[in-house]
């Protein structure tokens, strides 16, 4: 009976062994696997250097951010007050960002912070503002413009539906062939990364240009302009001269 109570302690001494280890094998598995859903440990080889080539870049759902235009004037400077909430437009050239080409960090809204765009995604396209290739997936949403006749694509954050510009397609500057010409106003730079890692994508579904009127409007408004100054210049000279 020794060498039969002696194997029967040893198989009891294996079962539970194996159950040990099974249970600590599921643990860890489950462990493991908590760790890859957790934002921080997600993979994404696009992402930028460092730490953050160890996460997964998620699209936005930004949090709306509503207020009265007495709040906004009061929060916003005069200039950022007319572009963001009334959709004007900073003079060509002139925007604190237009030449600024950071290595990192991101651009939000000026108003209500909502992340739009990353320093990687901006580009020298020479036009005058700063001009960005893809927003952050869900920070930027369009609307038509039809202003002056022309069919544009107006592009706004999609927090507080402040006005950040147009989107221009098919121009050939950069792989995406987009073209996010934004007022600096609208927009203020973060020299760190977002909280998060966000995907970045298109923003245009190619719903812009629009017709003959859309592509005819500025040879017409050209033309229109030296017709009219000529015709000023004329009439100026002639009085200088029927003046002597």
């Amino acid at each position: 009976d020794s060498p039969r109570r002696a194997t029967m302690a040893a198989a009891s001494c294996v079962n539970a062994t194996a159950r040990t280890l099974s249970t600590t094998s599921r643990a860890s598995t489950n462990a493991h696997l908590r760790k890859l859903a957790s934002p921080a440990a997600r993979v994404n080889p696009a992402a930028g250097s460092g730490s953050r080539r160890n996460t997964i870049a998620m699209a936005m759902t930004p949090a709306r951010v509503e207020k009265s235009e007495t709040q906004w004037k009061e929060e916003l400077d005069p200039t950022s007050f007319q572009v963001l909430r009334r959709k004007g437009t900073e003079p060509a050239g002139t925007g604190e960002y237009d030449k600024f080409y950071p290595d990192e960090g991101h651009f939000v809204c000026k108003g209500c912070g909502n992340p739009l765009y990353s320093a990687d995604s901006k580009f020298n396209s020479g036009c005058g503002w700063p001009a960005f290739d893809k927003c952050y997936k869900g920070g930027v949403k369009t609307e038509t413009d039809m202003t002056f006749g022309m069919k544009r694509i107006e592009i706004l954050c999609a927090a507080c539906d402040g006005h950040l510009g147009h989107v221009f397609e098919n121009e050939g500057l950069t792989p995406t062939m987009e073209r996010h010409c934004v007022n600096s106003v609208s927009v203020k730079y973060v020299p760190t990364p977002p909280a998060e890692a966000l995907e970045e994508a298109k923003v245009s579904t190619g719903e812009g240009g629009g017709g003959l009127l859309s592509q005819a409007i500025y040879p017409l408004l050209v033309f229109g302009v030296v017709y009219v100054g000529s015709g000023l210049l004329g009439k100026v000279v002639e009085f200088i001269t029927s003046s002597q």
